[in-house]
């Protein structure tokens, strides 16, 4: 049983990387290709500097920096996506290949200034290297046996995920002269714990929790890799990766690899990492700071964050504020220390956070999405003015564009925009229309973020950054386009400016933490203002005084200093100790030295290697089970699965095919399945068996229709089925019906608003499918079925109330049985019924938080309840009689990680039946057990 639960995680862990969309591409998009023995780089036409420079910087690092986990290096496919907004990367196993998201991020502090596109080779292209030499013992037996994801599921067990990530981290750092390793915002999480005394076990570490500040695996990892390889040497983690991934002690085997090569376990590992890093973190040299206790966290008993904050003209504030139990809101407080706070309003989601403030008007980026081609995504910049007539203005021009600010007669906004081509600029455009009025000159193609207007309207103040990763703040003038630079290029990070009274006041990483610094707007002497304990990231100037937000062990909270001169700050020398400029015995800087290797481009056929087979995959989906061959090309355009399964409910076995294309606006499918012994109940006595071929093709459309607060989707879809069938077993019953053709026509709708961390479901969300099945060939069978999931918000934030709404009606000839979705009322067997309607309701609530588990092996997060009433009322077309049947009951579910990894729920159901069970009057009440094994395949 051990080895069964092991083998479902892992390949849940596999099939958990699986981030590429599928068919997510135009099918205009111009495919061309860098292609070596080392890495294909494919990208679309007119990114052909970027494909060349990728295949360059991942030559170089194969050539000289693999060997810390090992020598081997395999060929990897690399696709650029050069029309998303989100700044991310992924390696997956199944099929191998990486994908980088070309857009920078626009906060610098977070993930770094260097150039996006090297700083994804560097630290992808080391989880390449990670997958390419973990395939060594039974981590290399999985991968024979079950394919890539085989591999991926057994080193996900052997290894933490606090080391891919952590090393990936410390890879960027040692070949850079920045990564994340190098920036002091990295450290924030665990400074913060260091400084308000928290202590947490390693387990808590591993799992997070719903009611602390915990850092993720990327900081947990960074500490304890870069530990490792600074205490014990820069081939220390081949070794220990190498027992791991070898099973070299079948439980446990990194922790126990650790505890043979140091003495210590993961868990003391951790502790020392931690220990050897928080001696740099005091907070002596801090000047007092004065804590604002705004109304908007009086009732808030979770964490809770001040993300943003403005001064208002009548000395009030302005900021975004959440907690763990509420979604982002802007809110306004009259002073620093009023009683009272105005919601104004909560923006939609962006693919970041930031909003600005000018004269009692709001603006943010929101984002939107092409409705069928998932890789395409652009933004529109949102105007919000209470108590105007239209509050919420939105420029109809969508664009891919971040951080806007409002000139100060409110006729123009300036945005940071990228085009596909990776080419940045400045952009004016009109308050109104969204037109764009004027692009500002860019030759050094600096990347802008959040860019300022000065008090007259003729010059923005923006932060850049360079093509190499160097930061500047500098002033450009509208009319003309000349830039001044006042705070001179370095490999430091610069936030969000501020400008007050002549002087651009922000927030940089010149020292050990993201203090407050200003210059004068007509360029001179950098002042300090702050000596901060921990990072600072966005400030005002209110009431002469500095306001700003500081990360603490509870989240993001707003201080305030008296506003002085500062004093006098040379950017120009590093401020920085050393547990930020680590050594990790890679040589130095890798970027400057890769050269332009001129290697060729070529167009790269679509239909290469459509079928690419890669994995053997379980499905448990009780009553389907199920073991399948999957393949999908490197674009996600062609899916292709052929296997065996079990239907447990008719004890029927099957085997087929399918092939799925998403090149196309329309998705297409065919395939066919071969099911035996299957098997319908006519009356109490008569029982039909019978084979069946089932050859099928269809398409659906699936539509992204998100904006907004709400996650929306659309999908609608339509199959032909050419159905065969032939007695099975001892069956007396001879079909009349042997070629059965009928069409499967469904839609699908998803609208859900965005919800908080402790918010079981969404406080506003619909949940629609509809589906009707009718033979076209005189044989008499039909089905329709429909079901409505509808959530509100219940008595307090975590609270959540569904109900749900089912309707099934079917012919009642008995010649064909469709596949039956109906979902029963709880409790109760299976009636008999031509038509049945069903409504749930339910209450969930959470119960605890418990932050605890045993052994590494299983960690509980939360407890949480749902009482429930079902009422179901069927219409039993033999005695022409309705049915009720109803149940109330309660449930109680664990919200859980196994292995530290894999979220994993499991609970128990009583129902109380208030009629008769079919089958079973003198029931009244029934216990199950609830543990969906799909979870374990489909996470």
């Amino acid at each position: 049983m051990r080895n069964y639960l092991c083998l479902a995680l892992a390949i849940s862990l596999a099939h958990s990387a699986n981030a590429q969309q599928f068919g997510g591409n135009r099918p205009t998009v111009k495919w061309r290709q860098v292609n070596s023995d080392t890495v294909r780089v494919i990208f679309p036409a007119g990114l052909e500097t970027q494909g060349r420079r990728v295949a360059d910087v991942v030559h170089h690092i194969a050539r000289s920096h693999t060997a810390t986990l090992g020598p081997t290096v395999r060929k990897i496919n690399i696709i650029l996506q050069h029309e998303t907004m989100q700044s991310n990367g992924f390696v997956q196993l199944g099929p191998f290949r990486s994908v980088f998201y070309l857009t920078p991020p626009p906060a610098s502090s977070d993930l770094g200034s260097i150039n996006w596109t090297d700083q994804l080779a560097l630290h992808e292209y080391r989880h390449v290297i990670q997958n390419n030499n973990f395939r060594k013992g039974i981590s290399k037996a999985g991968y024979y046996i079950f394919g890539e994801m085989g591999q991926a599921a057994l080193t996900n067990i052997a290894v933490p995920d606090w080391f891919w990530e952590g090393d990936a981290v410390v890879a960027e750092t040692a070949l850079s002269q920045q990564g994340r390793g190098r920036l002091p915002a990295f450290f924030d999480g665990y400074r913060a714990l260091a400084l308000a005394g928290k202590e947490y076990s390693y387990m808590q570490i591993r799992n997070g929790s719903y009611r602390r500040i915990i850092p993720n695996h990327y900081h947990t990892g960074y500490l304890m890799a870069s530990y490792g390889r600074l205490q014990h040497g820069k081939d220390f983690w081949k070794d220990v990766t190498d027992d791991a991934v070898r099973y070299r002690g079948v439980f446990y085997p990194f922790s126990q690899s650790l505890k043979r090569r140091t003495g210590k376990n993961a868990a003391a590992f951790f502790d020392a990492a931690y220990n050897h890093y928080r001696q740099n973190w005091t907070a002596k040299d801090a000047e007092q700071a004065d804590t604002l206790r705004l109304p908007s966290d009086a009732n808030a008993k979770t964490v809770s964050n001040y993300r943003y904050v403005y001064a208002d003209a009548d000395s009030g504030l302005v900021y975004l504020h959440n907690t763990f139990q509420t979604i982002p809101a802007i809110y306004h407080s009259a002073s620093h220390n009023s009683r009272r706070a105005f919601r104004m309003t909560a923006p939609g989601v962006g693919f970041d956070d930031y909003i600005n403030y000018r004269d009692g008007r709001l603006l943010w980026t929101e984002s939107r999405y092409s409705a069928r081609w998932g890789w395409d995504e652009r933004s529109v910049v949102v105007i919000y003015q209470p108590g105007s007539l239209n509050r919420r203005h939105i420029l109809k021009h969508e664009r891919r564009c971040f951080s806007p600010d409002l000139s100060h007669d409110y006729k123009t906004v300036v945005v940071s925009a990228t085009t596909p081509d990776q080419q940045y600029r400045l952009e004016l455009l009109d308050a109104e229309s969204g037109k764009v009025l004027q692009q500002l000159p860019n030759p050094g193609n600096w990347y802008y973020t959040y860019p300022k207007f000065t008090a007259d309207d003729k010059e923005i103040v923006t932060a850049v950054r360079d093509s190499i990763g160097r930061m500047a703040l500098v002033k450009q003038a509208i009319s003309g386009g000349e830039t001044r630079v006042l705070v001179p290029f370095g490999m430091r990070t610069i936030g969000i400016p501020v400008l007050h009274d002549g002087r651009v006041y922000f927030t940089a990483a010149f020292a050990d933490v993201d203090d407050i610094y200003s210059v004068p707007l007509g360029g001179g002497e950098v002042r300090r203002h702050t000596h901060r304990p921990n990072g600072v990231y966005h400030l005002a100037i209110s009431q002469g005084k500095i306001v700003f937000n500081e990360f603490t062990a509870d989240g993001f909270k707003l201080f305030s200093i008296p506003l002085t001169a500062g004093e006098p700050f040379d950017p120009t020398v590093n401020h920085q100790k050393g547990w930020l400029q680590p050594e990790f015995g890679e040589g130095g800087d890798l970027l400057g030295h890769v050269k332009d290797e001129g290697r060729k481009v070529r167009d790269y056929p679509k239909t290469h290697r459509l079928f690419n087979f890669h994995s053997w995959l379980p499905v448990v989906d009780d009553p389907d089970y199920g073991y399948y061959l999957l393949g999908e090309n490197v674009l996600g355009t062609l899916q292709t699965r052929i296997g065996a399964g079990y239907n447990r409910n008719e004890s029927s076995p099957s085997v087929g095919g399918q092939v799925s294309w998403g090149g196309w606006f329309p998705v297409l499918r065919a395939g066919a399945d071969y099911k035996s012994n299957r098997y319908l109940n006519v009356n109490d006595s008569i029982q039909v068996l019978w084979n069946e071929l089932d050859w099928y093709g269809g398409l659906s459309i699936p539509l992204r229709l998100s904006s907004g607060k709400f996650f929306r989707g659309l999908t609608l879809s339509g199959d032909f089925h050419q159905v065969m069938r032939s007695s099975a077993g001892n069956s007396k019953y001879r079909f009349r019906d042997k070629n059965i053709q009928y069409v499967d026509l469904g839609i699908g709708f998803s609208n859900q608003r965005v919800k908080a961390l402790q918010q079981i479901y969404s406080h506003f969300g619909q949940s629609l499918t509809m589906r009707y099945s009718r033979s076209v060939n005189n044989i008499p069978a039909e089905q329709i079925f429909g079901r409505a999931d509808l959530t509100f918000p219940g008595i307090r934030n975590s609270h959540s109330i569904v109900v749900q709404l089912s309707y099934l009606k079917k012919d009642t000839s008995l010649r064909y049985a469709f596949s039956d979705p109906f979902s029963y009322a709880r409790g109760y067997s299976k009636p008999f019924y031509e038509h049945i309607f069903k409504v749930g309701s339910n209450y969930h609530f959470p119960v605890a938080y418990p932050d605890w588990g045993f052994a590494n092996l299983l960690y509980f997060s939360r407890i949480r309840a749902n009482g429930f009433y079902d009422y179901m009322s069927a219409f039993n077309f033999r005695n022409r009689r309705t049915v009720t049947f109803a149940s109330a009951g309660g449930e109680l579910f664990f919200d859980t990680k196994i292995g530290n990894v894999l979220p994993f729920t499991f609970g128990m159901r009583y129902s109380h039946l208030l009629n008769d069970n079919p089958g079973d009057p003198s029931r009244k009440g029934r216990y199950e057990l609830i543990v969906p094994l799909q979870q374990l395949f489909s996470y």
